[in-house]
Parts: structure tokens; C-alpha cells; sequence
């Protein structure tokens, strides 16, 4: 039996006014931190673009939402979370909102993240398609484009051409497609290994990364014996997940860039694990799991100030 309100409207209605407190709380209380990870190829990153306070987190806000949106219209045309749409928008909403870092400046990530969800639902129009050369031609440009002012993209090209590979739209056609969507870079990824002048919640990401790695492997034994599609749009949602936590590690003083994404992947994973595993007391288990994330959070603002 599938969980489908375990969060419900209610839910994803407290879900919203929290991350519209949370990141509110952030710009009132919160001292903004340098984000100095961040490189663009030929154009400024995020960090470096000369935005007010205000409007740098009315872009964070615009973002997210954009993000949660366009992840609802993803799976109601291709069905890769069963059911639980509320869930996976919900959570993912509290996990931005609830660490400080993400929240507090506009930066680079949910650029990331949202052009990850066009790319996905870009590729997910080809299944099983013979001649996919636009599809990948355009794929190509978005990231193309956007390594202009983040290089993180560059790592999608491994993320589509093995996605288009899974899907079964893959060909010659289509890598001659893709290569004349990406410009010729010349460029060496040149970054320290340490957190630099960036603050993160390590914590938060830690665990939000091991659990979501845990979930996402034992979602994909249910997942295996359903839909084709199905498994394999999983398949490679779990992909550009795996590519960005491998990143996040690898390229440790650019966390930022990635991390929104790595939360969407594991938002996804939790309305798996509610939709397949038929877990009781749904509800409960998923206010417990957001003020995990928002308790800490809450604590990091300094009110006193």
C-alpha cells in the first residue's frame, strides 16, 4: 500500500512557511559568509555578482521555489516518485532552507540544480528514441552556458552521455550533437582540497549524503521489479547524484555549487522510501526528519545580535 499524503498539503504548507522563516531568520540574524569557492569560466560566479542583501535572498527564495516547481512538473509528466509528490517538494524546501550556508547568499547552486532538472526531463523525452541529436544538442548548450559562470557543470557531461546510454538514446549522431553544443574549453580544475573561506554545516551534509546513499540503494530493489522507464529515469537521477557527491568531495572548496542538488537527490529518495516501503505513521516520521534539519539550523542564527 503507497503512502500517497504521507505528507500531505498541510505538510508541504508548513514546509514552505519554513523555508520562507528560515532563510527570512538568515537575513536578519546571520552574519553573510564569504563564499569564495566559486568560478566561472569566462563569466563572473554568483558570489562575485554585485547584489544587494535583500536581493540576494530574494533570488535564493525565487530559486528554490522554482526548483520545487519544476521538480513537481517533472514528475507529474514522467513519474519517477510514485504518489508522494508533497514529500519530495516538502523535504527538499526544509533541507535548503535549513542549512544556513546555502541559504545565505545567493550562489551558483540552485542554477545548478534547477538547470539538472530541465537536462533530466530533456533526457527523459528520449527514451528509447534512435535519433536524439537535438535533445543532446540542447542538453549540451545548458551546460555549456552555465559552466560560463560555474565550471561544476563541466562534471554533467560525464552525468548525460552515460544517462543517454541507460535511456537507450545514444549514438554516434548524438555525441557528434553533443560536442557541438559544448564550446572547445581549455581549462584545468585548479581547486584546494580544503573548506577555504566557505561555512557549511558538515554535519547536515554528512549525514543527509550517507542516508541518502543508503536509501537510494535499497529504493532501487523495489524500483527493479516495476516500470522500465520507470527504474531507469531512477537510474539516472541516481547517477547525477553519485557525480555530484563524488564532486562535492573531489572539488571540497566548490561544496556550494553541488549541494542543492545532492539535497533534491535525497528528497527523492525519501518519498521512495515512503511510497515503496509502506512505513507507518508516515507523518510523524517526517516532522521528526525536518526538525532534525531546522533545529540546528535555528540554533546557528545568532538572535543575540
Amino acid at each position: 500500500m503507497m503512502h500517497r499524503h504521507a505528507m500531505g498539503k498541510e505538510g508541504l504548507i508548513l514546509s514552505i512557511i519554513t523555508a520562507i522563516a528560515m532563510v527570512a531568520g538568515v537575513y536578519i540574524f546571520a552574519c553573510p559568509a564569504q563564499v569564495t569557492g566559486e568560478l566561472g569560466i569566462f563569466l563572473p560566479s554568483p558570489n562575485l555578482w554585485n547584489l544587494s542583501p535583500f536581493l540576494s535572498h530574494l533570488l535564493t527564495l525565487t530559486m528554490i521555489a522554482a526548483t520545487t516547481i519544476l521538480l513537481y512538473v517533472a514528475n507529474k509528466k514522467y513519474t519517477f516518485v510514485t504518489g508522494s509528490d508533497t514529500v519530495f517538494m516538502g523535504m527538499f524546501l526544509v533541507m535548503c532552507s535549513s542549512n544556513v550556508w546555502l541559504s545565505d547568499r545567493f550562489s551558483s547552486s540552485f542554477i545548478f540544480a534547477i538547470a539538472n532538472v530541465i537536462c533530466l526531463m530533456i533526457l527523459f523525452d528520449c527514451y528509447r528514441k534512435s535519433n536524439a541529436t537535438q535533445e543532446l544538442f540542447l542538453i549540451a548548450t545548458i551546460i555549456s552556458l552555465g559552466s560560463m559562470i560555474q565550471y561544476a557543470f563541466l562534471a554533467l557531461i560525464v552525468v548525460y552521455l552515460l544517462g543517454a546510454v541507460m535511456l537507450k538514446c545514444f549514438s554516434f549522431r548524438g555525441l557528434i550533437a553533443f560536442g557541438m553544443g559544448m564550446p572547445e574549453f581549455s581549462i584545468i580544475f585548479n581547486s584546494a582540497y580544503s573548506a577555504g573561506g566557505i561555512l557549511v554545516s558538515m554535519i547536515n551534509i554528512g549525514l543527509t549524503c550517507i542516508v541518502g546513499l543508503i536509501m537510494a540503494l535499497n529504493n532501487m530493489v523495489k524500483l527493479y521489479a516495476g516500470n522500465t522507464q520507470r527504474r531507469l529515469n531512477n537510474m539516472v537521477i541516481n547517477l547525477l547524484g553519485v557525480v555530484s557527491l563524488i564532486c562535492m568531495l573531489v572539488d571540497f572548496n566548490n561544496i556550494i555549487a553541488y549541494l542543492a542538488t545532492i539535497y533534491m537527490i535525497v528528497a527523492i529518495q525519501l518519498a521512495h522510501l515512503f511510497t515503496l516501503w509502506n512505513i507507518r505513521r508516515a507523518p510523524v516520521w517526517l516532522l521528526i526528519i525536518s526538525l532534525l534539519y531546522v533545529g540546528p539550523a535555528a540554533d546557528q542564527l545568532d538572535i543575540d545580535n
